[in-house]
């Protein structure tokens, strides 16, 4: 038992409680990574530099393009093209005369969908459902942020694919020396077109 009057000692903070210490720092070829009280370090990789700028800018989408042609150490030398800023692509997604025909289909679908309720065949309107929703499908896919159409091979497009790979080889390499981490970042960092950190509890990152 403490002597009367001593001060009671404040209890540490849960792991990945908000207001715990974490680092993500880099240390010259490696990564120092402290978390919920335990250190590792892992060798620099494309995917924790992307981390480290999502941890340094928690809530805030980042464009995965932003990310991929972000400069760094491992950029190649001034001159030479990534490919990833460049306006060519292979087309759209879904071309303008199949999306217009998907509209005129559903337009269609809506009426014949109407008469078959009407005359309880029931048969017939799970049919037409099942059609309806393939076409909202192919539809939903023909479009991107902002309603704009989508094309595949684009920038935007490969810098999602790229960024989203290397981040989740980075939380499978961190996973290797320290779970607790990994499981925060998998359950905080969505990637895509927009990457971001979201945690429910943020750590106090020293980055």
């Amino acid at each position: 038992a403490l002597p009367p009057g001593t001060p009671p000692v404040p209890a540490a903070p849960a792991a990945g409680a908000a207001g715990a210490a974490g680092a993500v720092r880099r240390e010259g070829a490696l990564w120092l990574l402290r978390y919920g009280g335990r250190e590792a370090r892992v060798p620099d990789s494309k995917g924790l530099r992307d981390l480290a700028v999502l941890l340094a800018r928690p809530g805030t989408p980042v464009p995965a393009l932003d990310l991929a042609t972000a400069p760094g150490p491992a950029a190649p030398p001034a001159g030479r093209d990534t490919g990833l800023h460049a306006p060519a692509d292979t087309g759209e997604a879904v071309d303008a005369a199949a999306r217009a025909a998907y509209r005129r289909r559903l337009a269609d679908l809506g009426t014949e969908a109407d008469e078959a309720d009407a005359a309880g065949d029931g048969e017939r309107s799970a049919r037409l459902a099942v059609e309806r929703d393939f076409l909202v499908d192919q539809l939903s896919a023909a479009y991107g942020l902002g309603g704009r159409v989508r094309r595949t091979g684009s920038a935007a497009e490969r810098a999602r694919t790229a960024v989203t790979a290397r981040i989740r080889a980075a939380v499978a390499r961190i996973g290797a020396v320290h779970p607790e981490l990994a499981r925060h970042l998998e359950a905080s960092v969505r990637t895509g077109t927009l990457c971001e950190y979201r945690p429910e509890q943020r750590p106090d990152w020293r980055l």
